[in-house]
């Protein structure tokens, strides 16, 4: 279970670093150009998987307090 929760936190802190980049990314490119469809369907993506992986990790780190 440790090792499961630190590769879960792991993985959370590098998405929600992916996510603040891709967003400031996809920010300064609104102003300069149009940014292409697929580009923003694959962050929304990538933001939807780190709010998911984010709340499991929350969870397991819950349970895990809850049980000790």
């Amino acid at each position: 279970m440790r090792i499961i929760t630190i590769i879960m936190s792991s993985l959370s802190g590098l998405l929600l670093l992916a996510v603040l980049i891709c967003g400031l990314w996809i920010k300064t490119q609104k102003a300069t150009m149009a940014v292409p469809d697929d580009a923003i369907n694959f962050h929304i993506n990538l933001g939807v998987v780190t709010v998911v992986i984010t709340l499991l990790t929350i969870g397991m780190l819950y349970f895990k307090a809850m049980r000790s």
